[in-house]
């Protein structure tokens, strides 16, 4: 865990693990066998940088599922004016990716076109700004 911890802090995705993170981590750990590896260094650099995988394993798993989350109640929808709803990942006023959407509510597919209209969806949101939906919810 202190790996992930380390690694999280490296990337600047957190600056002091609190309880919540430690919990996470904990729990990502029992789901992720991956994860549990023993972790022994020796002092080689190869082997080490090996031996650390378990570590970012876990790191991953924990950004994975803040990703997750994200795009399941943070992430902005919107939809075609024939109805189909996509998950946005907006870069500018101008510009977005838009994204099929799981049955979980997970981006999938990154699109252009509306797949149930043919619609090309900048131009489609360009022109019906009131097909913003806002953010999940």
């Amino acid at each position: 865990m202190e790996i992930a911890v380390s690694q999280m802090e490296g990337k600047g995705w957190i600056e002091e693990p609190d309880d919540e993170l430690i919990d996470t981590l904990k729990r990502l750990y029992h789901e992720n066998p991956v994860c549990q590896s023993t972790v022994q260094f020796n002092g080689e650099i190869l082997h080490d940088m090996a031996a650390a995988r378990p570590g970012e394993y876990l790191a991953a798993a924990f950004e994975n599922e803040c990703q997750e989350r994200w795009e399941r109640e943070e992430a902005e929808r919107w939809s075609c004016p024939c109805g189909f709803t996509f998950g946005l990942y907006v870069w500018s006023e101008k510009r977005a990716n838009f994204y099929t959407l799981t049955d979980t509510g997970l981006f999938d597919t990154d699109v252009t076109s509306c797949p149930a209209c043919n619609r090309n969806l900048n131009k489609a949101r360009a022109d019906h700004a009131n097909g913003q939906l806002g953010f999940a919810f």
